[in-house]
């Protein structure tokens, strides 16, 4: 039955009081609401409680105990003390004499979390397991990490005929009676639940001093000379001013290091090793000094910090010593972000040696003791108006996303894409293991950003994603790539079938199999990889050709040198291409020198041999090794061509056609051209 009958419909919780998880009992042949009948008719004539409960089409051999503790959270079943019989609520029992499916589905949307916001995001083209848990998890904070309760409320609205599934487009839809339960119970506003949690957003000042600020104010160069590790310091990191300033005030006369050691043990409880480590972290911070072998004072800039006690005066002179600090607030301007996030942004755009989680849980954790960041939705960290504020009055290090000059002088649009997002999301989905895919477009862009034509595919049967060198057809070769991703990033050779591989490779037709992964580890997958012809590329490698791509774009040719040799990749095989490139670029730029410095010359009138031109700049010391006369030779008739002319051309001698700015204006031209494709 499907009507509501004449009945108050069920009193609806507040969401905060709804439960998160819709009943995990067995499922029947007939669906869940016959398994729920059976369940409660149990209770209804006084079953005992230990009764093993059979549902048809189900292998279950739960007792009635068990079932009706899973129902408890609900409120279709209590009990009214501590090991009593279970009793049924009103509601049920209605639902049970009438068998009213659509109150039932009324009453479990009243009692728990996303019924009807599922069903309104399928009208809302939300079609897919996936998009619905990002809703459930970005609009209603819920915080699931699998799809398990997606499936879960989907198998019972489809049971209770609101929710149906078209095979033919593997989608979920909305059933006109779903329609008819968003008519009597609508959503919740996902906007209500947003609560603000930011204790400083009333704040009309920083309490910050003005020498600490000065702290920041660092040059680009300073900035990327700052320490990667913040080192060690003991107790709790949102209690670390309180912990610094103990430190500082007790060291704010000569002290031996063994009463350092005896004031730190009966503090915290840490052995002397880890003492040594909270001095070197002092030491490194600039905020204490050894002035002997055995003795150690607060510094000046430790003795400021006691005197103006602000807890941003620290967060100063951290940002001054220590690498990706005040940063993190630069990042978190742009969008929310978690723990696991930020290690690949200090790597990728920072300049962090290696992706160290408690390094970055370190920072975060004090940065939200200083009210500067605080916890979103979905575990993530966003600013605070008071992180907002501070970091309008510091200088923060600039990301090594791609350059607006690298913007302005790159072909390919997808070059456009920001680098430092490419990068970080490629090292983030290696590890993604649940979300292989994600990986695979990762991998995608990367070689479409290095220029290669890319095509995503990942079907049964198919490569991953498969690159095509953009050349003439009898010039241009094809890589087969497959994607690995890993937990913790290690890529070992159990989980690699060399042989379908080879066979990805042959269905293709590839020229040349790799395989991309976060990092290869263990001889026996270098040596698998070399007897079956395939290239193991880690990440790294990866993000590292990118960059040398952005300075020195090589040609394809030289790319095929990669992908040729087995085994680990080994980039030193294109060391030669980019060495004679950045030559070529050097000569390129001193022969248009040259020529036009020489244009004024009155003995030689601006006409010069390929050999005076040699003479010119054998000694300079822009080059590694002088140039030779074969080589300037071939760089005057490029420059010398009727396409490109900037350099004029008489039986034996060259000279400048223009000035030099006329020279960049006519390369620009034609780049603009090529942009314009």
């Amino acid at each position: 039955m499907h009507n509501i009958l004449p009945f108050q419909p069920p009193k609806s919780r507040e969401w905060s009081a709804k439960v998160f998880a819709i009943p995990r009992i067995p499922r029947s042949n007939q669906g869940y609401p016959e398994s729920l009948a059976k369940i409660l008719h149990a209770v209804q004539i006084r079953t005992p409680k230990g009764s093993i409960i059979t549902i048809p089409g189900s292998d279950s051999r739960k007792s009635l105990e068990e079932l009706c503790i899973t129902l408890r959270p609900t409120g279709l079943v209590y009990q009214n003390a501590p090991g009593s019989n279970w009793e049924i609520a009103d509601e049920a029992l209605y639902w049970l004499e009438h068998k009213d499916d659509l109150y039932l589905a009324l009453y479990l949307n009243a009692n728990i979390r996303f019924i009807s916001e599922l069903l309104n995001a399928l009208i809302q083209r939300a079609n897919t397991t996936k998009e619905l848990l990002e809703i459930a998890n970005n609009y209603y904070f819920l915080s699931w990490k699998g799809k398990a309760q997606i499936h879960d409320r989907l198998s019972w609205l489809r049971d209770l005929q609101l929710v149906e599934f078209k095979d033919h487009l593997n989608q979920y839809c909305i059933s006109t009676l779903g329609e008819k339960l968003l008519s009597v119970a609508p959503p919740v506003n996902p906007e209500i639940l947003s609560i603000n949690t930011d204790e400083t957003i009333d704040e009309e000042k920083l309490q910050v001093s003005d020498w600490a600020l000065r702290l920041c104010d660092l040059s680009e160069h300073e900035l990327q000379s700052r320490m990667p590790s913040i080192g060690y310091i003991p107790g709790n990191n949102h209690n670390i001013h309180q912990t610094i300033n103990g430190y500082l005030q007790l060291m704010q006369q000569p002290i031996s290091k063994e009463s350092i050691i005896n004031y730190s043990q009966k503090t915290y409880s840490i052995n002397a090793s880890s003492v040594g480590s909270v001095l070197s972290t002092l030491t490194n911070a600039n905020l204490i000094e050894k002035i002997s072998k055995t003795h150690y004072e607060t510094t000046l800039l430790g003795k400021q910090l006691i005197t103006d006690d602000f807890q941003l005066n620290l967060i100063c002179c951290l940002h001054n010593r220590f690498l990706f600090f005040l940063e993190i607030l630069q990042e978190l301007q742009k969008s929310s972000l978690s723990t696991k996030n930020l290690p690949s942004i200090g790597v990728v755009s920072y300049g962090l040696p290696n992706e160290n989680v408690d390094g970055a849980r370190k920072r975060i954790n004090i940065l939200k003791g200083a009210k500067l960041i605080q916890h979103s939705k979905n575990n993530t960290f966003t600013l605070t108006e008071r992180g907002k504020k501070l970091l309008t009055k510091v200088k923060t290090q600039q990301s090594k996303s791609i350059s607006s000059h690298e913007k302005e002088t790159s072909i390919n649009s997808l070059n456009k894409i920001d680098l430092g997002e490419l990068l970080t999301e490629l090292r983030q989905s290696s590890y993604d293991s649940d979300n292989h895919q994600r990986f695979e477009k990762a991998i995608w862009n990367a070689f479409s950003y290095l220029g290669f034509e890319s095509e995503l595919l990942g079907d049964r049967g198919e490569t991953d994603v498969l690159i095509k060198a953009p050349t003439a057809p009898q010039f241009t070769y094809t890589v087969a790539v497959d994607a690995k991703t890993a937990k913790n990033g290690v890529i070992s050779d159990g989980p690699i079938d060399f042989d379908t591989l080879l066979e990805h490779k042959k269905t293709h037709n590839a020229h040349f199999s790799i395989i991309v992964g976060y990092e290869f580890k263990g001889q026996r997958i270098f040596e698998r990889a070399k007897n079956h012809g395939v290239v193991l590329f880690d990440v790294k490698s990866l993000e590292q050709l990118i960059r040398w791509h952005i300075d020195v774009p090589l040609q394809f040719e030289a790319y095929k040198k990669l992908f040729s040799e087995a085994g680990k990749v080994n980039l030193s095989l294109i060391e030669s291409d980019r060495k004679l490139m950045i030559e070529n670029r050097i000569l390129f730029q001193n022969i248009l020198k040259c020529l036009s410095d020489e244009s004024t010359d009155a003995e030689t009138k601006g006409l010069l041999s390929s050999r005076d031109i040699y003479q010119l700049l054998k000694h300079k010391s822009d080059f590694e090794k002088s140039p030779k006369i074969k080589e300037i030779q071939d760089m005057l008739e490029f420059l010398s061509s009727p396409l490109i002319g900037c350099v004029g051309k008489t039986e034996d001698d060259y000279f400048a056609l223009g000035s030099l700015d006329d020279a960049a204006t006519k390369f620009e031209f034609y780049l603009e051209a090529a942009r314009n494709i």
